[in-house]
C-alpha cells in the first residue's frame, strides 16, 4: 500500500462524540427556556433578542450533528434514530422562539399560570438534559428516571393548560379569549415536544444496547 494512503488511514481527524453533540443541543434549549421565563416576567427587548440568538446557535448545533451523521462511515446507532432525536431537540428552541414572537406580535401579557407553565416546561427540558448527560453511565437507572420525570412535568403542564382554558369562561373579550387560548396551547405544545424528545431518547437508548 502507498505510504501516503497508509498514513491517511491512521491520521484521520477524530470523529466527534455524537452524544455530546446531542447534549449541546439540549443545553441550548435549556438556556432558551430560562430566557423565555425571564422574558415572560420582564417583557424586555434585550431578553427577546437573546432568545433569537440562541435559536440560531441551536440550529448551528443541529447542523453539526447532521453533518457528522451524514458523512460518518459508521455511527454508534442507526442514523435514522439520531436524526429523529436531533430534530425534536431542535424543535424545542424553535417553539420557544415562536412563543417569544407571539408575545411581541400580539402584545400579549402572560398570566401567572402562563409563567408557571413555562417554568415547568423549562424544568422538563433541564431534566431531559440531565438524562442525556448520563448517556454513558454504566448504571442506566438514573437515565430512565430522568426521562420519566420529564414526562411527569408534561402531565403537570397539561393540567395547568386545562385550568387556563376553564378560566377563559370569565373573559368578556373574544379577542382576549382567542389570544390566551392560542398562547396556552403553544405552551402546552412546547412541553409535549419535551415528552416526544424523551420518547425518542428512550428509543435511541434501547437501539444502542449491544
Amino acid at each position: 500500500m502507498d505510504k501516503k494512503k497508509q498514513r491517511g488511514l491512521f491520521n484521520k481527524k477524530k470523529q466527534p462524540d455524537v452524544y455530546k453533540l446531542l447534549v449541546n443541543q439540549c443545553e441550548k434549549a435549556c438556556t432558551s427556556s430560562t430566557l423565555l421565563v425571564e422574558f415572560m416576567n420582564k417583557l424586555d427587548p434585550e431578553t427577546a433578542d437573546k432568545i433569537e440568538e440562541y435559536e440560531k446557535t441551536a440550529d448551528e448545533k443541529r447542523s453539526e450533528l447532521v453533518y457528522y451523521v451524514k458523512n460518518a462511515f459508521i455511527t454508534p446507532v442507526d442514523r435514522h434514530y439520531l436524526f429523529k432525536v436531533s430534530r425534536v431537540l431542535d424543535d424545542l428552541s424553535d417553539e420557544i422562539k415562536d412563543l417569544k414572537d407571539f408575545i411581541l406580535y400580539f402584545d400579549y401579557h402572560p398570566t401567572e399560570k402562563n409563567i408557571e407553565m413555562a417554568q415547568l416546561a423549562s424544568n422538563a427540558i433541564f431534566t431531559l438534559t440531565d438524562a442525556m448527560k448520563k448517556w454513558n453511565d454504566p448504571n442506566t437507572d438514573d437515565f430512565w428516571k430522568d426521562l420519566k420525570q420529564a414526562k411527569k412535568y408534561q402531565d403537570r403542564v397539561k393540567r395547568l393548560y386545562w385550568e387556563n382554558i376553564k378560566e377563559l369562561e370569565s373573559f368578556e373579550s373574544m379577542t382576549g379569549i382567542i389570544t390566551m387560548r392560542e398562547f396556552c396551547r403553544d405552551l402546552n405544545n412546547l412541553v409535549n415536544k419535551v415528552g416526544k424528545a424523551a420518547d425518542r431518547m428512550g428509543d435511541l437508548k434501547i437501539k444502542s444496547i449491544k
